[in-house]
């Protein structure tokens, strides 16, 4: 029962945000990035604009660490065949991807500096990473 109250307060949540405008007047509906190196191990925007992407692989995160400014979107692109999603906590809040498989992303833009700890729904700490936001 918990899990379907998160998951009713995710999706609340997540249509919320993207009913909402987003923060700087980017219009462009593309999500995915020009430059996204998928084979890093760690990803820094450094408030140059361009937002970063995590590939949801087989059982990793790539990168497994980013940093990204305030007011930018992390986008989780899956390329895998196992299902994962991504479940975390931001600023008191559950942030939930539904589980996918194959291809399919997550968007989510963090509005203030912290950091975002967060794992595979389906295999846990196994398959993990940090979002620092400046």
């Amino acid at each position: 029962m918990l899990r379907s109250a998160a998951a009713t307060a995710f999706s609340i949540l997540a249509l919320t945000a993207l009913l909402t405008p987003a923060c700087g007047g980017d219009d462009d509906d593309d999500p995915t990035p020009s430059g996204s190196d998928p084979t890093a191990t760690t990803a820094t925007s450094n408030g140059g604009g361009e937002d970063v992407t995590v590939t949801v692989g087989d059982n990793q995160f790539s990168p497994s660490d980013a940093t990204v400014s305030s007011g930018q979107e992390v986008i989780w692109e899956w390329s895998g065949s196992n299902p994962h999603s991504v479940v975390g906590e931001y600023m008191g809040a559950a942030v939930e991807s539904i589980q996918l498989t194959g291809s399919g992303t997550f968007v989510w833009s963090f509005a203030q500096p912290g950091t975002f700890e967060y794992e595979c729904g389906v295999h846990g700490t196994a398959m993990s990473g940090t979002i620092t936001i400046k």
